[in-house]
């Protein structure tokens, strides 16, 4: 069984059954965000953006209360992306999703804590957006970005993600089978591009905290 994923920049990750499992082994946010049941419905609630901050999302209850009073425009934009809606579908909506971004942004909120938010309410459509995935997309996309604005500029990333998504995506579900995490094949992908595909060296100066949490190093 093939159990190797082939990024877009040529950088492959073996046995990606082993590696997930050692990621939601070792690192907490498996446990208190993964795992964490959010209705996939098209009300978000304090609760659900509570949920972000167990991922690193570090929302003070200012930020999320600036979140709380744009959820009009939030579950107006929920409202037009169907539950269960995936990556890999034929038709993705991407303007719904672009609006969904626009509604979520705003001061002190970027691409890495909206996503946190908006994953939990579809987690098989939005990628978690953070520094070590766009940097990976902004390396492999051929769109100009200079003109775009920031939720523009999600949907170029998102689209990234998904050709990888799309061209991996029997290696991903193998590798959730196999494994039995309770992942979806979006956020399987996320967690083997942030933890195992060497991005993370551009954005920081030592390993991840779920490596340095290791029980193996010293």
């Amino acid at each position: 069984m093939n159990d190797t994923l082939i990024l877009q920049s040529g950088t492959r990750i073996e046995e990606c059954q082993k590696k997930l499992v050692e990621f939601c082994d070792k690192d907490a946010s498996y446990r208190g965000y993964d795992k964490k049941k959010v209705n996939q419905d098209n009300r978000l609630t304090n609760g659900d953006i509570q949920v972000a901050n167990s991922m690193g999302a570090r929302m003070s209850p200012l930020i999320i209360e600036s979140i709380i009073n744009r959820t009009t425009m939030v579950n107006s934009a929920l409202e037009s992306i169907p539950p269960g809606t995936g990556i890999s579908d034929q038709h993705v909506p991407w303007s719904a999703i672009e609006q969904l971004f626009s509604a979520t942004l705003g001061p002190q909120v970027g691409p890495a804590r909206a996503t946190k938010i908006l994953h939990k309410k579809r987690s098989a459509l939005i990628p978690i957006l953070d520094k070590v995935v766009v940097s990976y997309c902004q390396a492999v996309c051929s769109h100009d970005l200079q003109d775009k604005n920031e939720a523009s500029k999600m949907i170029v990333y998102v689209q990234v993600v998904k050709v990888d998504v799309d061209n991996n995506l029997s290696v991903i579900e193998n590798a959730i089978q196999a494994s039995a995490l309770e992942l979806t094949p979006l956020r399987a992908f996320d967690i083997l591009l942030w933890a195992f595909s060497g991005q993370f060296t551009i954005i920081f100066s030592k390993p991840p905290l779920w490596q340095r949490q290791s029980p193996t190093q010293t």
